[in-house]
């Protein structure tokens, strides 16, 4: 009897494994698709889920659910956001309590590695706000269907929550986030015992850091009436590193509304608690620190959050007697003292009051004092601020040392602000004092980009900063600028442009040094740089304009000399207008603009003006050449090149050549291909023994760069042979695509289709030889394959391939008809000099019969002595005259005749 209860307890448990493994996979695709169809249907937004698996032996006999890589993406405004990114989500539900109790009982719910980015936009919307309405049910309806919901346990781990509130310049971040609560959830009143780690939290308000990287602990019970929707805070300890904040709040949800009473405080505690919120000495042997006197912080925050307003808050923060060390340094801070006080009463962002009503201390003997009172930020800011004193930047790096960084040098400053932003805007705020820097250097032992001031000083007055002197070195590269920086204020106060016109002189630029050569590899590489190009962007609302000398800049291999120009930065471009420069021993003009926003890549657009260039030194330094030109390799000659071009910038600064559009014309001059081999191959080919003696003539010819292939317009290359009609294309992808169209004479053609072709000509006329012909022979030569391996066809006359004996027999017809032409043409000109010879000498013979007989028959008139002799002499030189012109005309129609008979004979022949 026991075995057959023993082996039923095991055909049931073997039934019920197999039915979890039968729901997990015989029906995954259905689970996966009802969970996403839930899901879409309930949300404003878009879930989406790698895999899913339900199993009822994990965590035997609840229920196990788990979702691996879900996501909520945003909609609308939202669409490029992504809510929550989860990489595991399990939960666990006792379906025997359904069964007894008619409740849905969660026992536990874990999310693991969660990113959460919660947004409010400045209109007040709210990317979480995407629970979509469900339309009203019955009471009997919902009466009927009633079940209870219930939670015991949840849990956060590991994950992080970034909250930006755009609409009251409020944000902060819970990094390294480990939270957890238990409770339960299916009472309208009950205790939940929660604790909260933070690795990193961040707090920032109107563009201010109030908290950086502070480790937090939050041990909390919390008192939930979730019928009145109130929830209580007592007596809890807050730990933000090594300070304790005791505080006490109160939170009730009337509405969709939040009503808030929030008190906090840290009552004299050691000044060592305070600090340890600084990252600079939380982070450098902090264990190590030393410190005295007595530190106070209470605040508050109480009113109403709606999507339009937030709750009045108060802060203030005193230092008292306050002085810390390290034991091994000699040097400290001492006499420290700070009364700090932030209130806004009733949460209007424009009501908020910074007090910093002082701050003072003893560095190493040296006393630094600082005031400021800052209020109304919105309508019209407000600013009353004072800073005095001199920092030994040594003396600070030995009581705050940093890690792989040096420091030293001296800062030496006495400045007063006093006015509203519309005083400044019109130059009647107060604005006094200086700011002075000596032999200041900042070495940081990871990089080799050092800066070091050697000099520097400005005077400030209400309309700008004039900086009267500013030598330097930024790495390898030595700078001096001087000018003005107006409208600073209304820049720091009410984000407006600040404007400088300065004038900026460098003996070097060294961009290598920068890293920028490095920066493609970097960011191929796994460990990207964060300071590549993809990651900066052109800093926002500056306006600058610099006249620029430099003398020598260095990128990569290039070497750039001589280099003059105005460059300004405003609206995140970078224009540079009456750019010179030498580069590669030629003369470079140019005026363009280079801009770079957010993560995208560089993009560029400028029109070059250069001379005297250097064929094989393009192709050594420019990949533009290198890819569109690879023939520059072997070539040898200089260009001057005038074009446009734009496109996109890698991130080490060379060019995109896939984005690359470009157009404009060049002139080649002394152009050599001998040591091509293309060219010789192409020798080779045609048989052409006379294109090693080729001497290619200056040629203009106009081009353009699209869609990754360099296109040419039709042009004529001449040369001391021929005259060579080229047009086509090559691309990135190697190919060839070109057509050159040449007159060869016939002569010069040795062996292969010469030899041919005269035979060909003594078959057709045995008086004609090609080494006498003068007739020229029309060659095509067409070019395709890739640069690698081109490939060549000869076409010798209308598109027909070469070497065929019906084309040879073809072009010796072609020759003779052209050569017999050429005889005819020469005959007729021939016979048509005889002709106009031979009119030529019957118009002078013509002329002269007339001209003796009109002489005679004249001299016979005026020899008559009596009037009838005279008559009869008339009569006689009438008669004279008439038989001149019968003579000369007849002479005249004579030798016409002759000439045609000329002519006509040699047509004829």
């Amino acid at each position: 009897m026991l075995k057959k209860i023993l082996y039923s307890l095991l055909g049931l448990i073997l039934v019920f494994v197999l039915l979890s493994i039968g729901i997990s996979f015989l029906y995954k695709k259905e689970i996966k698709a009802m969970i996403t169809s839930i899901a879409n249907e309930k949300l404003n937004a878009t879930f989406q889920f790698h895999d899913a698996s339900i199993s009822l032996i994990k965590h035997f006999p609840n229920l196990s659910i788990e979702i691996e890589n879900s996501s909520i993406l945003g909609n609308e405004e939202f669409s490029q956001d992504t809510l929550a990114s989860i990489p595991q989500l399990s939960i666990e539900i006792a379906p025997l309590a359904y069964l007894f109790n008619n409740q849905i009982e969660i026992q536990d719910i874990s999310i693991n590695q969660a990113k959460l980015h919660l947004i409010i936009l400045p209109n007040g919307k709210m990317n979480w706000d995407i629970y979509k309405s469900q339309p009203e049910t019955s009471a009997a309806a919902s009466t009927n269907k009633a079940i209870n919901l219930g939670l015991k346990h949840y849990q956060l781990i590991n994950s992080d929550i970034h909250y930006t509130d755009k609409m009251r310049g409020f944000s902060t971040q819970l990094l390294e986030l480990n939270h957890e609560g238990s409770g339960n959830f299916s009472q309208d009143i009950f205790t939940l015992q929660t604790s909260t780690e933070v690795g990193k939290l961040n707090i920032e308000y109107l563009g201010k850091t109030y908290l950086s990287e502070v480790k937090s602990k939050l041990e909390a019970p919390i008192e939930m009436n979730f019928s009145k929707r109130e929830f209580a805070f007592k007596n809890n300890d807050l730990y933000l590193n090594d300070l304790p904040v005791h505080f006490d709040a109160k939170i009730v949800m009337p509405d969709s509304s939040i009503d808030l009473d929030i008190q906090f405080k840290s009552q004299k505690s050691p000044l060592k608690n305070f600090l340890s919120l600084i990252p600079l000495l939380y982070q450098n042997s902090f264990k190590d620190l030393t410190a005295s006197g007595d530190f106070t912080l209470s605040g508050y925050v109480k009113g109403r959050m709606t999507d339009t307003s937030m709750p009045g808050f108060g802060l203030e923060l005193l230092v008292s007697k306050g002085a810390f060390s390290y034991a091994q340094v000699p040097v400290g801070v001492k006499q420290m003292e700070l009364d700090l006080q932030v209130s806004n009463p009733d949460g209007v962002v424009d009501h908020t009051v910074v007090d910093l009503k002082q701050l003072q201390l003893m560095m190493n003997h040296q006393p630094l004092r600082a005031s400021l009172l800052f209020k109304n930020p919105i309508s019209n800011p407000y600013i009353k601020a004072s800073l005095k004193g001199m920092l030994n930047l040594g003396e600070i790096a030995k009581i705050i040392p940093q890690k792989n960084t040096q420091m030293s040098g001296s800062l030496d400053s006495d400045i007063q602000l006093d006015g509203y932003v519309k005083e400044f805007k019109q130059s009647k705020g107060k604005a006094s004092g200086y700011f002075k820097a000596h032999q200041i250097i900042y070495k940081i032992s990871e990089t080799q980009q050092n800066l070091a001031i050697h000099e520097a000083a400005a005077s400030i007055s209400p309309k700008f900063i004039n900086i009267s002197k500013l030598h330097g070195t930024l790495a390898n590269t030595r700078f001096e600028a001087s000018g003005n920086v107006e409208n600073y204020v209304m820049y720091f106060l009410k984000n407006e442009k600040i404007i400088g016109t300065l004038q900026l002189n460098s003996p070097l630029v060294d961009l290598n040094a920068w890293g920028i050569s490095h920066a493609k590899a970097q960011t191929n590489s796994s460990n990207q740089s964060s300071k590549t190009i993809a990651n900066w962007e052109i800093p926002k609302n500056i306006n600058f304009s610099f006249r620029s000398k430099i003398d020598k800049l260095l990128l990569k291999d290039l070497v750039i000399t001589q280099a003059l120009g105005d460059i300004r930065i405003a609206d995140q471009v970078v224009s540079l207008k009456n750019l010179s420069f030498d580069l590669a021993n030629a003369s470079w003009k140019s005026t363009g603009t280079f801009s770079k926003v957010q993560q995208h890549l560089p993009v560029i657009q400028f029109d070059f003006k250069i001379n005297n260039l250097d064929i094989q030194e393009a192709h050594k330094y420019f990949s533009l050449v290198q890819k569109f030109a690879p023939i520059a390799a072997a070539a040898q000659g200089k260009v001057h090149v005038d074009f446009t071009y734009s496109g996109t910038l890698n991130s080490d600064l060379s060019p995109n050549l896939m984005s690359t559009q470009a157009v404009g014309n060049m002139d080649l001059i002394n152009l050599n291909l001998k040591k091509s081999p293309s060219f010789n191959q192409m020798l080779s080919l045609t048989r052409w023994e006379q294109l090693k003696n080729l001497e290619l003539k200056p040629t203009h010819l106009n081009f353009q760069i699209q869609q990754g292939r360099l296109q040419f317009k039709p042009f004529e290359l001449n040369s001391n042979l021929t005259k060579f009609h080229v047009s086509g294309s090559n691309g990135l992808d190697q190919s060839l695509e070109y057509n050159i169209l040449a007159d060869i004479p016939a002569k010069t053609l040795t062996s292969g289709i010469a030899t041919s072709l005269n035979q060909q000509l003594m078959k057709l006329n045995p008086k004609l030889d090609l080494a006498n012909l003068q007739q020229a022979l029309k060659m095509q030569l067409q070019v395709r394959g890739n640069i690698q391996k081109p490939q060549f066809k000869v076409n010798l006359v209308n598109g027909k391939q070469n070497n065929a004996p019906v084309l040879v027999a073809s072009q010796a017809k072609e020759l003779v008809k052209q050569e017999a032409k050429q005889q005819l043409n020469k005959q007729l000109d021939e016979a048509k000099i005889k002709a106009d010879a031979l009119k030529k000498e019957a118009v002078v013979l013509s002329q002269k019969i007339r001209q003796e007989a009109y002489a005679n028959a004249d001299r016979l008139v005026e020899e008559a002595k009596n009037p009838f002799a005279k008559i009869a002499a008339q009569k006689i030189a009438e008669k004279l005259k008439k038989e001149a012109d019968r003579k000369a005309d007849a002479l005249l129609e004579e030798a016409d005749k002759k000439a045609q008979e000329l002519i006509e004979k040699a047509r004829q022949n």
